[in-house]
């Protein structure tokens, strides 16, 4: 498998309004991409030297992890056993799943889009922000007010925790940009409007890119069903990884008979004392 590849990514293209997009297609929708070519490292056996304090982006593998399960008390196991990871892996005191996790299917599978699953992420983003709407929001929406209130004294970090459902190779994995070659002018704050079971809305703030050939991009090839990757959305300790910036691309490097990548990526807060 080569050390570096080729790929399509999308990125936000230059334009003088607020970005919004919502979760169904709306005629609100200002989402300008732009394609471009990136090289991508693929990271291989120094991938165990990449942390959430270094880089920003860390690997957990456990072979007991509970099967994924999309509801009922085999979902509340999955969440409870990836609250055990984080605060496991980050030092955390308490970790809380979000419980707005979505399962994602390649376009090569032939389930894509159905049971209730979304496309894939190809443009380069990241599912929070470090403003108010992209981070504490989050806490607060969870959370009575008084232990919100009291939570957000202390350090508290929100992180993605995305898992393949499918054996590897991966067709369509996950490239993620090092977090020390962004630079501040490339991010844009983007409203996300989603629709909630009871008919409301709820609208936050997550991080999309601009392009710059200072980025540096890489990836993990053939992750297996029970690692987990574990990237940072936010953090209100802000010398350390923020917005850790990622798309799913096509591999060109992966044979084209492996099965349609399948994952679960579920958020969940960590709170430090």
């Amino acid at each position: 498998m080569p050390a570096m590849i080729e790929a399509e990514i999308a990125f936000l293209a230059p334009c003088d309004r607020r970005p919004i997009f919502h979760d169904k297609p709306s005629d609100e929708d200002f989402l300008p991409l732009i394609q471009h070519s990136v090289p991508i490292r693929a990271v291989h056996d120094e991938r165990t030297a990449f942390t959430l304090d270094r880089h920003g982006v860390e690997i957990v593998h456990r072979a007991d992890l509970p099967a994924y399960q999309s509801a009922g008390d085999g979902r509340t196991a999955y969440l409870r056993a990836l609250e055990d990871v984080v605060t496991r892996t980050t030092g955390a005191t308490e970790a809380m799943a979000l419980g707005n996790g979505v399962v994602r299917r390649s376009e090569r599978s032939t389930r894509h889009r159905r049971d209730g699953t979304t496309v894939l992420g190809r443009f380069a983003h990241c599912d929070f922000s470090p403003a108010a709407a992209g981070s504490r929001f989050w806490v607060e929406h969870l959370l009575p007010a008084e232990e919100a209130r009291q939570r957000l004294t202390r350090r508290y970090a929100i992180y993605n925790v995305w898992r393949c459902l499918t054996d590897p190779p991966q067709d369509t994995p996950l490239a993620f940009c090092e977090p020390a070659s962004m630079a501040p002018a490339d991010v844009v704050g983007c409203d996300q409007m989603i629709s909630t079971d009871d008919g409301s809305t709820i609208c936050f703030e997550l991080s999309l890119y601009h392009y710059s050939p200072a980025q540096r991009w890489f990836y993990f090839p053939d992750l297996r069903r029970g690692d987990l990757l574990i990237f940072t959305g936010c953090d209100s300790d802000r010398a350390r990884p923020q917005g850790i910036a990622h798309a799913a691309f096509t591999d060109p490097s992966c044979p084209d008979d492996v099965p349609a990548r399948e994952s679960i990526d579920e958020r969940v807060i960590a709170f430090f004392d």
